[in-house]
C-alpha cells in the first residue's frame, strides 16, 4: 500500500516539461503583443496633443485671422524613445496658442504655416517611442478653403499630408505611412 500511494503523489518530469513548453509557448505569444500595446498606448499621447493643438490654433485663427506658426518642433532636439520634460522653450513657442501638454511627453510638436497659403497649417508629432532611430509622425493637416496644405517643418523632412486609401486625411490626426518607421 505505501509504495502505491508514493507513487500517486506527485507528478512526472515529462508531465513538468510540458507544463513548462506551454508556458514558453504562452509568453512568446503575449509578449510582443504587450509591447504593440505599449506602443500603441505611448502614441495615444500624439493623437491627444494633436487634437489639443488643432483646437487651440482654431481658436487663435478666430481671434487674429491668421494660424500661428511655431518654429522648431518642440521639446527637442531630437526623439527619442524615453519621456522627455517640457521645456521653458517649448511653453514659449506655444503660449500664443496656449498649448500645453500635461507632465513628460514622448514626441516633438510643432506647427507649420509657412507654406504660402493663408488658411492652413499642419500640425505633427514626431517620436521614436519604440527606439529603433526611425522617426515616425502623426499629423493633423487643416487645409485652407482650396484644399491647398502645409507640409511638415521638422528638419525639412517635407511630409506631404497623410493618405488613406488613396485620399488625403484632412482635419483629423494621422499617422503619416511616407515615414520610413510602424512604430
Amino acid at each position: 500500500m505505501k509504495g502505491l500511494r508514493n507513487r500517486n503523489a506527485g507528478f512526472t518530469l515529462i508531465e513538468l516539461m510540458v507544463v513548462v513548453a506551454i508556458i514558453g509557448v504562452l509568453v512568446a505569444i503575449a509578449v510582443p503583443s504587450f509591447l504593440r500595446y505599449q506602443l500603441r498606448a505611448k502614441r495615444s499621447e500624439a493623437y491627444a496633443n494633436l487634437e489639443a493643438i488643432a483646437t487651440a490654433e482654431n481658436s487663435y485663427f478666430a481671434t487674429n485671422g491668421l494660424f500661428f506658426n511655431t518654429g522648431a518642433s518642440m521639446p527637442g532636439p531630437v526623439p527619442i524613445s524615453a519621456k522627455r520634460p517640457w521645456t521653458l522653450a517649448a511653453n514659449t513657442a506655444f503660449a500664443p496658442i496656449g498649448f500645453r501638454p500635461e507632465g513628460n511627453v514622448y514626441f516633438d510638436y510643432d506647427v507649420n504655416t509657412a507654406c504660402g497659403c493663408s488658411g492652413c497649417f499642419t500640425a505633427t508629432a514626431y517620436g521614436d517611442v519604440d527606439g529603433d532611430s526611425k522617426i515616425s509622425a502623426l499629423m493633423y493637416v487643416h487645409p485652407d478653403g482650396l484644399a491647398a496644405v502645409c507640409g511638415a517643418g521638422l528638419g525639412g523632412l517635407g511630409l506631404a499630408t497623410p493618405i488613406e486609401n488613396g485620399v488625403p486625411v484632412f482635419n483629423q490626426v494621422s499617422w503619416n505611412t511616407a515615414t520610413a518607421d510602424d512604430f
